[in-house]
């Protein structure tokens, strides 16, 4: 049985008339009076009772018309999908992403690509950076959303936009009065850091200033997330610097204040596999710049990403 005898017999089913059944679909009487011929052989029943003046369905073939239905119907569903998921319109995308854009940036995201990508199912899951570089690598993730610059085989990188740092504090601290905080005295306080080995190189940059200007300082804590260090400086434990668009991230214990000195940057980038990538990725990657770059004036202290270029890995 093919698909074609169905879609004839249901248009000479509907019509009662092979003539007229024969011009809606677009064929000769003949050819199409053969494929109805075939189809009954081939189920071993009659479908309709023919004579000169008319044409009626027999027990038969009024079975056969909601099957037939269902699997045209199926059919089309099935090749509708098929090419939907063969342009990124549906699917699944499994997301990592740093504890702070999960806050602040990753609604944004998301919004705008479910807007675009209805139909495609979002898992989301909060990420340290070093964490989304291993679930990029083993498969486990498709896209991660994380600072860097991430430098590391086969891991293909767009640069959204590029931020400096500020000072988190706790909301009694000294410092937390002054408007603008001399980096001096920063280095003074015990500091709450993201451990470098597990952030890579931007948990270098959180300290280039300092060691650029030969200050002396304490470490006071490494911790893996942002998560963790903004609950020990809330609690007191120390202070750190710390993105600027974590900012958005507004907790009673803790205060952000701006460093009266230039501060390095850090590249919020989106990372995924150069050598597997879905028909998603491509719409999801509009999706991202698009909603950076309708909220620029929001991300505290960013720059767009094509002025992040000029310090840190340009988008391949």
């Amino acid at each position: 049985m093919q698909l074609r005898q169905l879609r004839y017999f249901l248009a000479v089913a509907e019509e009662l008339n092979f003539t007229r059944a024969a011009e809606r679909i677009g064929i000769a009487q003949p050819p199409l009076s053969q494929q109805i011929s075939n189809l009954e052989r081939e189920l071993g029943a009659e479908l309709f009772i023919r004579s000169n003046r008319s044409v009626a369905l027999t027990e038969a073939g009024e079975a056969l018309i909601p099957y037939a239905h269902r699997l045209l119907n199926d059919t089309d569903r099935a090749a509708s999908v098929v090419g939907e998921i063969a342009r990124g319109e549906r699917g699944l995308i499994r997301i990592g992403a740093v504890y702070s854009a999960i806050y602040t940036l990753i609604p944004h995201v998301l919004r705008t690509f479910s807007l675009s990508r209805p139909h495609v199912k979002i898992q989301l899951a909060e990420m340290t950076i070093a964490q989304q570089i291993d679930a990029l690598a083993a498969g486990s993730i498709d896209v991660g959303m994380l600072r860097g610059p991430i430098m590391e085989p086969h891991i293909e990188t767009v640069s959204l936009f590029r931020e400096s740092f500020v000072a988190a504090l706790p909301a009694d601290h000294r410092l937390a009065a002054q408007e603008v905080v001399p980096l001096e005295e920063i280095a003074m306080e015990p500091l709450i850091i993201i451990s470098p080995s597990l952030s890579r190189l931007y948990g270098m940059r959180m300290l280039t200033a300092l060691i650029e200007r030969n200050y002396r300082f304490t470490i006071a804590q490494e911790v893996a997330d942002m998560s963790t260090l903004l609950s020990l400086v809330g609690a007191g434990l120390g202070v750190s610097l710390v993105p600027a668009s974590v900012q958005g991230i507004q907790i009673d214990a803790i205060v952000y204040r701006r460093i009266r000195e230039t501060m390095p940057t850090t590249i919020f980038q989106l990372a995924y596999r150069d050598d597997v990538q879905t028909h998603i990725m491509p719409s999801f990657v509009t999706a991202a710049t698009t909603a950076v770059a309708g909220r620029m004036d929001q991300l505290s202290g960013s720059l767009p990403a094509d002025v992040a270029a000029e310090q840190a890995v340009s988008p391949r």
